[in-house]
Parts: structure tokens; C-alpha cells; sequence
């Protein structure tokens, strides 16, 4: 029996779109002499398509395009993804289920388990279980379903504590489990779920189809990277990460298939980005991005990958020079902009800051604080990035990283303006190991950029460190406490001063009311800040002890 894996790249809500691709996908399954094709989870609407679910019209939607493709399903057995009212209800909670389709008529039909409630996911607000197993038979073997999270309930693997196992009705039974996801990707997710299906191949004892979606809708990339494997545990299948694939395996010679994936780390992280820059763009129809080019680290990376996500003709550098911006800032910014090939425009904000700055001065009686200052500079710059976006049609692309995100190093209406944040869920270290894997090739950004202190060039001779703990002291004190939910006492344990742990975590407390307020962030970590970081702005938990 040949199985195949349609890792399609829905488009949330486009049920026009996605339908043609699924049947698509089904020819070229047929193409291939398949018997069965399995899609991703809910790829005839798109994961995830959150309160979407609330309206009666994309309900009637999702089974209008699933009944068109069931009736041009011939000679093939086809397993999709839908929601689906429950019990012919019509208010949430849903059912987020896998179906199976034979010749154009519905075989069986399977509803998600186990609906996960922490961090990016809030599924429970949508769907209900139904708390049964399913299987099926095809050509003599017996297949049985399971959808996304309800193949992580194994002890090694659980991050919420479920009172009930999907899986455990199925061992013995079967001699295929398919799983269809939606799993959103981390920079080392893809080893996380291969330990994953490994162990669940063993301990059910059968063969392991994972199909996951591919493309990145908002915040959330979906790197695809689908995979098959043995009873024995064995890595038979892997698909391509980042873009549409099919993979066949035929369980009568199950001799290994793997297609093209990213061999090294920040190889993943810089084909994520690009891939999340892309699809925002491509999905919500804009063209153009704006970045403010300043000669540092951060804008030249952000620069980079736009270029390559949208092509140097749809990217357009911004540069603002102060009072305090250095030439060789000047020089590194255009250095870069000849490098990546984009168009370049040249703004100075020195007089527009002087007359404020002198309007301020008037209407306090004295000169404004040096932080008055500095913010005023970058929310200039904020406002000639919003004019120029309203003026070309285009995005503004935010370049703040996330060492500076966490701690507030960044100002309200000024930096952190755009559309989406490209770096927002990238720590300072991993920003130059980024700048590094750019370079791998051939210098696009000058070598100067990457061993200049880093500077906000708002006062002369600043520096990052006169207002932050060194990056080498501050990026892992953010990983352990933001990524890792690791205290302050256990931090302290791993070697780092007490005093600096303790204002760290202090400043990620206080500062919280800035990232409410932050462009949706690309998530690349297992812990980014935004959607799935939900902590109160008011409240008097010391972080700190």
C-alpha cells in the first residue's frame, strides 16, 4: 500500500483556494499510484483560524468546499481536515476533526482529543472532544486517526497533564496511525517531534504518518517537515521544511524517502524568517517594505531578510541620520543597501529634532531629559517611517530583537512601530549568528557591523551596555526566565550575579505595558513574546523575589 503525505500551505479562510489545492494535491497522489492521501489539519479552511469559528458563514463555508471535494474524489482514499459543527450545534464549541473519503462518499470521521490550552494554542475555546478512538481498514491494514496534539500524550513528551490518551485504545490494532498537524515551528522543534514519533512508533508498535502544514499565517511559521516512521522507531520519510511537498512511502518497500531540509541551526532560523516575511506579505497582499536602515546589527539583518523574502525591488531603506549618528553608520547602512542591491532614500531628522527639542524646552523652562531627547529622535523616526508607508503603500518592518524587547530597551511609537516584528522572538546572540549565516557566501553585510558595539546613536558616544547588562550576561538570563519558565533563584544558581538577575527580571516585570503594544512578532522560539506570552500589566508579583 502506498501512502501519501500532502503537506499543502493553506490560506486561512480562502476555502476557494485551498479546495484547488487539496484536489490538486489528489491528482498528483493519483499520479503517483497512491491509495491513501493525507492532508494537514483543518486544510480546508487553515490553522489557525480563531474566532473565524464564531461565524455560521465560515462554518457553511468549510462544508461547502468539503463536500466539493468529496464528490471528485475517485479511485483514491483521501484523509482531510475540517471543523465541523457538534452534535449539529451551531455556537463553539466545534469539533476539529479528521475525515476520511473513499470514492466520493464520507467513510468515518474523527474528532481532536486533546485541545491544548497554553501558550499560543487556545483550542478549547473553539472545540470540544469527543474522547474515542477511530481506525480504518484499507487494502487489509488497519489505520487508525489521530489529529495534531494527540499524538504528544507520552510521558516524555506531555507539556499539559490530559486525563486522557488518544493513543492508548489504538496499540495493538492497528498497523498505521496517521496524525494530521498544524504544529508551529521553534528553532529545534523538528528533533523534538522526531524523538516524539519515534517513541510513539515503538510503543504503538506500527508505522507513524505525520502530515504537517506548511506556510506561516500572522505570528506562527509552519515549517511542514512531515514524516513517516517505523514500527522499529526508524526515520523512513521526511519531506521538505518550508515549502509544499508530497511524500510517498510504500509500506510493501519501505525503503527510506527524504527530501531537502535545513542541515544546520541557524540555517532553519534565517530560511524561518525569510519564510515568515514572505507568506505575511503574499497572504495579506501587500508588496512593498519599508526599513529603517541605522548601520547597526538588527536593521541589517531585518534588511537581508526582506530582500530575500520579497526581492531587493520590493524593499526600500530608510535613512535617518541625527545629530549623533556616526558616518561610519552612514557608510555601513549604504555599504549594505549596494550589497542587497535596494533602493535607498535619505531623511535627517536634525532640524525637525532641534525645533522640537527647542519647542519642549520653551514650554518646560529648561532643556528636556536626555531620555526625553533620545525617545523624541526615534519617534521621529517612527513618524517618517508611518508617512512614507501611507505615502508608497508598503509595510514598515520592525527591527527590535528580543533582548531588547524584554528589558523595554526600545520606545513606544517610535521603534517599535510596523507592521510585524522580524526579530521580536531573536536574541541578541542569535541576531549576529543570523548576520554570520547572511555572510556565509559572500560580505552582504560589512564586516564592521558585526564587531561594532552595538549603539542607539541617540546621545554621543552611547552604547548599549551604559544601559544594559552585557549581552553575553543578558541573553541567557532572558532564554532561562522567558524560555525555559526557570526562577530567579535557579538562575542565580547558574553562575549569574544576583543583582543583575534580579534588575533583569525587575525591567521584563515593568515593561510589560511595552509589548502589549508591539507588531505581532515571528515565533521562533518555544516561548515568544505576543500572543502567546499573556501576563498582566498591572499586577505586583515580584519576578525578582
Amino acid at each position: 500500500m502506498k501512502i501519501a503525505l500532502a503537506q499543502t500551505n493553506p490560506k486561512i479562510g480562502d476555502f476557494e483556494g485551498n479546495t484547488q489545492k487539496i484536489l490538486e494535491f489528489i491528482e498528483k497522489a493519483k499520479e503517483k499510484q497512491a491509495d491513501l492521501v493525507v492532508f494537514p489539519e483543518l486544510s480546508i479552511c487553515g490553522y489557525p483560524p480563531r474566532d473565524l469559528l464564531t461565524r455560521q458563514e465560515f462554518l457553511k463555508a468549510a462544508e461547502k468546499a468539503f463536500s466539493k471535494i468529496k464528490a471528485q474524489i475517485k479511485g483514491i482514499t483521501a484523509v482531510i481536515g475540517l471543523p465541523r459543527a457538534r452534535k449539529k450545534s451551531s455556537h463553539p464549541p466545534f469539533e476539529n476533526q479528521a475525515v476520511v473519503i473513499a470514492d466520493g462518499e464520507e467513510v468515518l470521521n474523527y474528532a481532536k482529543n486533546l485541545l491544548p490550552p497554553y501558550d499560543i494554542f487556545d483550542e478549547p475555546r473553539y472545540f470540544s472532544p469527543r474522547y474515542e478512538t477511530a481506525c480504518f481498514l484499507l487494502k487489509g491494514r488497519s489505520i487508525g486517526l489521530s489529529v495534531c496534539e494527540d499524538i504528544w500524550h507520552h510521558r516524555d513528551f506531555l507539556a499539559f497533564d490530559y486525563d486522557f490518551d488518544p493513543l492508548e485504545g489504538l496499540a495493538g490494532r492497528i498497523e498505521v496511525l496517521i496524525n494530521i498537524s498544524a504544529s508551529p515551528y521553534y528553532v529545534g522543534k523538528i528533533e523534538v517531534r522526531k524523538r516524539l514519533l519515534s517513541a510513539q512508533a515503538r510503543r504503538l508498535g506500527c508505522y507513524v504518518f505525520y502530515c504537517n502544514q506548511v506556510g506561516a499565517n500572522d505570528h506562527l511559521i509552519f515549517d511542514g517537515q512531515s514524516l513517516v516512521f517505523s514500527p522499529e522507531g526508524e526515520l523512513i520519510g521526511e519531506a521538505c521544511d518550508f515549502e509544499e511537498d508530497l511524500l510517498l512511502i510504500d509500506l510493501g518497500d519501505p525503503t527510506p524517502v527524504g527530501h531537502q531540509v535545513s542541515t544546520r541551526r541557524e540555517e532553519s532560523l534565517l530560511k524561518a524568517l525569510v519564510f515568515g516575511v514572505k507568506e505575511y506579505f503574499r497572504k495579506t497582499g501587500f508588496k512593498g517594505a519599508l526599513i529603517g536602515l541605522s548601520g547597526g546589527i538588527d536593521s541589517s539583518v531585518t534588511a537581508a531578510i526582506a530582500t530575500f523574502a520579497l526581492g531587493a525591488e520590493n524593499v526600500l531603506g530608510v535613512l535617518m541620520p541625527s545629530p549623533y549618528t556616526s558616518q561610519e553608520s552612514n557608510e555601513d547602512a549604504l555599504a549594505l543597501a549596494q550589497n542587497l542591491g535596494i533602493k535607498t532614500i535619505t531623511i535627517p531628522i536634525t532640524d525637525t529634532f532641534m525645533a522640537l527639542r527647542g519647542e519642549l524646552a520653551k514650554a518646560f523652562g529648561r532643556e528636556p531629559k536626555t531620555l526625553t531627547q533620545e525617545n523624541l529622535q526615534a519617534r521621529i523616526r517612527g513618524n517618517i517611517l508611518m508617512a512614507l508607508a501611507n505615502e508608497f503603500g508598503c509595510l514598515v518592518l520592525n527591527t527590535g530583537n528580543k533582548s531588547e524587547i524584554a528589558v523595554g530597551y526600545c520606545t513606544l511609537y517610535g521603534d517599535t512601530c510596523g507592521a510585524i516584528s522580524v526579530l521580536g522572538d531573536v536574541l541578541k546572540n542569535d541576531v549576529y549568528a543570523l548576520a554570520r549565516e547572511i555572510n556565509r557566501k559572500g560580505e552582504i553585510i560589512p564586516e564592521r557591523v558585526l564587531i561594532k558595539p552595538p549603539s542607539a546613536e541617540l546621545r554621543p558616544d552611547q552604547k548599549d551596555e551604559d544601559d544594559l547588562p552585557p549581552y553575553r550576561i543578558l541573553n541567557p538570563i532572558v532564554k532561562a526566565f522567558v524560555e525555559e519558565g526557570k526562577s530567579a533563584e535557579e538562575i542565580i544558581a547558574q553562575g549569574f550575579p544576583p543583582e543583575v538577575v534580579k534588575e533583569v527580571l525587575k525591567r521584563i516585570r515593568v515593561e510589560e505595558y511595552k509589548r502589549w503594544q508591539l507588531p505581532p512578532t515571528l515565533r521562533v522560539s518555544p516561548r515568544a513574546f505576543g500572543y502567546g506570552w499573556r501576563y498582566p500589566i498591572a499586577q505586583g508579583f515580584l519576578f525578582e523575589g
